[in-house]
């Protein structure tokens, strides 16, 4: 096999993978760690409530929801019209990470 890495920052990384077969892989990996302790921290010093009374629910990264959205064979475009799908996805405890206001939706 094998591997170029297509793009890259700080907290990702895109990779081809040829398995020499006439087929390719592209492999997408994202280090979420900064935005999970984003959420702790806002969770944590109470900057889940504005003075208005509205609520910070979550910080959901990129990433994560694709990785989700793919995981439920739903896509990005499913997401944006289903208002439903966010719901799910918070209230899915692998995700509880992101929350920040940890009331019930």
């Amino acid at each position: 096999m094998h591997a170029r890495i297509l793009s890259a920052t700080e907290n990702s990384r895109t990779v081809w993978h040829d398995h020499g077969d006439g087929k390719v892989t592209i492999q997408k990996v994202a280090d979420v760690t900064n935005a999970v302790e984003r959420a702790k921290e806002l969770h944590n010093t109470g900057a889940h409530t504005t003075g208005m009374g509205d609520k910070h629910v979550a910080s959901i990264p990129v990433p994560a929801l694709e990785a989700w959205l793919q995981k439920h064979g739903k896509t990005f475009s499913d997401w944006a019209r289903d208002s439903r799908l966010t719901k799910q996805f918070l209230e899915d405890p692998e995700n509880g990470v992101f929350r920040i206001w940890k009331g019930r939706l």
